[in-house]
Protein backbone atom coordinates (compact mmCIF):
# COMPACT_ATOMS: atom_id res chain seq x y z
CA UNK A 1 0.00 0.00 0.00
CA UNK A 2 1.33 3.44 -0.92
CA UNK A 3 1.42 6.17 1.68
CA UNK A 4 1.69 9.82 0.72
CA UNK A 5 4.77 11.68 1.85
CA UNK A 6 4.63 13.88 4.93
CA UNK A 7 5.19 17.09 2.97
CA UNK A 8 1.53 17.08 1.99
CA UNK A 9 -1.84 16.83 3.75
CA UNK A 10 -2.48 14.64 6.75
CA UNK A 11 1.01 14.97 8.19
CA UNK A 12 0.08 13.79 11.65
CA UNK A 13 -1.97 10.86 10.39
CA UNK A 14 0.90 9.67 8.17
CA UNK A 15 3.37 9.90 11.03
CA UNK A 16 0.95 8.04 13.26
CA UNK A 17 0.55 5.31 10.64
CA UNK A 18 4.29 4.87 10.24
CA UNK A 19 4.93 5.00 14.00
CA UNK A 20 2.36 2.29 14.73
CA UNK A 21 2.80 0.10 11.64
CA UNK A 22 2.97 -3.67 11.92
CA UNK A 23 3.00 -6.38 9.28
CA UNK A 24 3.48 -9.81 10.88
CA UNK A 25 3.52 -11.54 7.49
CA UNK A 26 6.52 -9.51 6.35
CA UNK A 27 7.97 -9.45 9.89
CA UNK A 28 8.07 -5.64 9.81
CA UNK A 29 7.12 -3.62 12.89
CA UNK A 30 7.36 -0.05 14.05
CA UNK A 31 9.43 0.21 17.18
CA UNK A 32 6.33 0.54 19.36
CA UNK A 33 4.75 -2.64 17.95
CA UNK A 34 7.53 -5.18 18.30
CA UNK A 35 6.14 -8.46 19.71
CA UNK A 36 6.76 -8.87 23.43
CA UNK A 37 7.88 -12.45 22.79
CA UNK A 38 10.79 -11.32 20.56
CA UNK A 39 14.08 -12.97 21.46
CA UNK A 40 17.55 -13.65 20.12
CA UNK A 41 17.38 -16.13 17.26
CA UNK A 42 18.70 -19.65 17.07
CA UNK A 43 21.93 -21.07 15.76
CA UNK A 44 21.10 -24.02 13.56
CA UNK A 45 23.04 -25.88 10.83
CA UNK A 46 21.62 -23.63 8.10
CA UNK A 47 21.36 -20.13 9.56
CA UNK A 48 22.80 -18.43 12.60
CA UNK A 49 20.39 -15.84 13.96
CA UNK A 50 21.71 -15.99 17.51
CA UNK A 51 22.93 -12.39 17.33
CA UNK A 52 19.75 -10.92 15.80
CA UNK A 53 16.42 -10.22 17.47
CA UNK A 54 13.87 -12.55 15.88
CA UNK A 55 10.25 -13.57 15.88
CA UNK A 56 10.39 -16.77 17.98
CA UNK A 57 7.61 -18.43 15.98
CA UNK A 58 9.60 -18.23 12.74
CA UNK A 59 13.17 -17.50 13.87
CA UNK A 60 13.23 -14.74 11.26
CA UNK A 61 14.90 -11.37 12.02
CA UNK A 62 12.51 -8.57 12.90
CA UNK A 63 12.79 -5.45 10.73
CA UNK A 64 12.04 -2.32 12.76
CA UNK A 65 10.88 1.12 11.68
CA UNK A 66 11.79 4.29 13.55
CA UNK A 67 10.91 7.86 12.51
CA UNK A 68 13.06 10.78 13.60
CA UNK A 69 15.22 13.77 12.70
CA UNK A 70 18.86 13.24 11.85
CA UNK A 71 21.28 14.49 14.49
CA UNK A 72 24.49 13.30 12.82
CA UNK A 73 25.81 10.95 10.14
CA UNK A 74 29.09 9.18 9.54
CA UNK A 75 29.88 7.59 6.17
CA UNK A 76 33.40 8.62 5.16
CA UNK A 77 36.90 8.59 6.63
CA UNK A 78 39.78 10.33 4.86
CA UNK A 79 37.60 10.78 1.76
CA UNK A 80 36.95 7.04 1.55
CA UNK A 81 33.91 5.00 2.65
CA UNK A 82 34.46 3.97 6.24
CA UNK A 83 34.31 0.34 7.32
CA UNK A 84 31.33 1.14 9.51
CA UNK A 85 28.92 4.01 9.00
CA UNK A 86 26.24 5.35 11.32
CA UNK A 87 23.18 7.56 11.42
CA UNK A 88 22.05 9.09 14.72
CA UNK A 89 18.52 10.41 15.03
CA UNK A 90 16.25 12.11 17.53
CA UNK A 91 13.01 10.06 17.60
CA UNK A 92 9.78 11.97 17.03
CA UNK A 93 8.50 11.42 20.57
CA UNK A 94 9.71 10.63 24.05
CA UNK A 95 7.70 7.41 23.84
CA UNK A 96 9.71 6.26 20.81
CA UNK A 97 12.94 7.15 22.61
CA UNK A 98 11.77 5.12 25.58
CA UNK A 99 10.90 2.11 23.41
CA UNK A 100 14.30 2.27 21.70
CA UNK A 101 16.16 2.52 24.99
CA UNK A 102 14.07 -0.28 26.46
CA UNK A 103 15.27 -2.55 23.66
CA UNK A 104 18.91 -1.47 23.88
CA UNK A 105 18.99 -1.78 27.67
CA UNK A 106 16.82 -4.86 28.03
CA UNK A 107 18.69 -6.89 25.44
CA UNK A 108 22.17 -5.97 26.69
CA UNK A 109 24.03 -7.71 29.47
CA UNK A 110 24.81 -5.79 31.61
CA UNK A 111 22.10 -3.19 30.73
CA UNK A 112 23.17 -0.05 28.88
CA UNK A 113 22.68 3.52 30.02
CA UNK A 114 19.73 5.46 28.59
CA UNK A 115 20.32 8.13 25.93
CA UNK A 116 18.08 10.60 24.14
CA UNK A 117 19.77 10.03 20.78
CA UNK A 118 19.41 6.72 18.97
CA UNK A 119 22.33 5.57 16.80
CA UNK A 120 22.24 2.93 14.07
CA UNK A 121 25.26 1.25 12.52
CA UNK A 122 26.05 -0.78 9.43
CA UNK A 123 27.87 -4.11 9.85
CA UNK A 124 31.60 -3.68 10.26
CA UNK A 125 33.50 -4.48 7.05
CA UNK A 126 36.64 -6.40 7.99
CA UNK A 127 38.00 -7.92 4.79
CA UNK A 128 36.49 -6.50 1.61
CA UNK A 129 37.09 -2.95 0.48
CA UNK A 130 34.30 -0.81 2.00
CA UNK A 131 31.68 0.63 -0.32
CA UNK A 132 29.56 3.69 0.34
CA UNK A 133 26.24 2.91 1.99
CA UNK A 134 23.59 3.20 -0.71
CA UNK A 135 20.28 1.95 0.74
CA UNK A 136 18.80 5.44 0.89
CA UNK A 137 15.48 6.29 -0.77
CA UNK A 138 13.53 9.43 -1.61
CA UNK A 139 10.11 9.17 0.09
CA UNK A 140 9.23 12.88 -0.12
CA UNK A 141 6.55 12.24 -2.74
CA UNK A 142 5.50 8.72 -1.88
CA UNK A 143 6.58 5.94 0.47
CA UNK A 144 6.14 2.48 -1.03
CA UNK A 145 8.16 -0.54 -2.12
CA UNK A 146 11.86 0.31 -2.52
CA UNK A 147 11.76 -0.88 -6.13
CA UNK A 148 9.32 1.95 -6.83
CA UNK A 149 11.20 4.73 -5.02
CA UNK A 150 14.07 6.77 -6.37
CA UNK A 151 17.46 6.39 -4.69
CA UNK A 152 18.72 9.38 -2.74
CA UNK A 153 22.41 10.38 -2.48
CA UNK A 154 23.58 9.30 0.95
CA UNK A 155 26.02 12.23 1.26
CA UNK A 156 23.12 14.67 0.90
CA UNK A 157 21.50 13.47 4.12
CA UNK A 158 21.91 16.19 6.70
CA UNK A 159 21.05 17.33 10.19
CA UNK A 160 17.32 17.79 10.89
CA UNK A 161 16.18 15.75 7.86
CA UNK A 162 13.08 13.70 8.70
CA UNK A 163 13.76 10.05 7.94
CA UNK A 164 12.41 6.57 8.47
CA UNK A 165 15.09 4.18 9.64
CA UNK A 166 14.81 0.48 8.84
CA UNK A 167 16.94 -1.57 11.18
CA UNK A 168 17.42 -4.80 13.08
CA UNK A 169 18.49 -5.23 16.68
CA UNK A 170 21.79 -7.11 16.88
CA UNK A 171 24.26 -7.90 19.63
CA UNK A 172 28.01 -8.24 19.85
CA UNK A 173 29.96 -9.84 22.65
CA UNK A 174 32.57 -8.05 24.77
CA UNK A 175 35.10 -9.21 27.33
CA UNK A 176 34.37 -9.03 31.04
CA UNK A 177 36.87 -8.27 33.83
CA UNK A 178 38.10 -11.87 33.60
CA UNK A 179 38.85 -11.49 29.88
CA UNK A 180 35.96 -13.78 28.92
CA UNK A 181 33.36 -12.97 26.29
CA UNK A 182 30.47 -13.23 28.72
CA UNK A 183 28.92 -9.80 28.11
CA UNK A 184 27.03 -8.57 25.10
CA UNK A 185 25.77 -5.23 23.92
CA UNK A 186 22.71 -4.60 21.78
CA UNK A 187 22.78 -2.07 18.97
CA UNK A 188 20.60 -1.17 16.01
CA UNK A 189 21.94 -2.34 12.67
CA UNK A 190 21.01 -0.06 9.80
CA UNK A 191 19.31 -1.60 6.76
CA UNK A 192 17.86 1.39 4.91
CA UNK A 193 16.95 5.08 5.22
CA UNK A 194 13.93 6.74 3.60
CA UNK A 195 13.90 10.53 3.41
CA UNK A 196 10.49 12.09 4.12
CA UNK A 197 11.46 15.72 4.44
CA UNK A 198 14.69 17.54 3.65
CA UNK A 199 15.49 20.29 6.15
CA UNK A 200 16.06 23.72 4.67
CA UNK A 201 19.32 25.61 4.95
CA UNK A 202 18.03 28.32 7.29
CA UNK A 203 20.58 27.44 9.93
CA UNK A 204 23.42 27.74 7.43
CA UNK A 205 22.06 31.06 6.20
CA UNK A 206 21.84 32.37 9.77
CA UNK A 207 25.49 31.53 10.30
CA UNK A 208 26.37 33.35 7.09
CA UNK A 209 25.02 36.61 8.51
CA UNK A 210 28.06 36.82 10.78
CA UNK A 211 30.52 35.77 8.09
CA UNK A 212 33.45 38.18 7.83
CA UNK A 213 33.68 37.72 4.04
CA UNK A 214 37.06 38.36 2.44
CA UNK A 215 38.83 39.38 5.63
CA UNK A 216 42.28 37.72 5.86
CA UNK A 217 45.08 38.03 8.40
Amino acid sequence: MKKRGVLYGGVHSHLETLSTYENPTANVYSLARIPLSSSWGKNNPYTNHSKILCNPSTDEPILMWLMGHISSTWFMRNNEPDRQCSVTIIPLSTDLSRYANHLLCGFSSPPLLIHDLISTYTPLTLHDKPTLFSSVYDAREVFCAKSEMMPYPVMELKRKDLVLMEMCLCRYFTKDDSNHYSQFRAQFELNAVSLFHSADNTECKDKAKNDIGDFRI
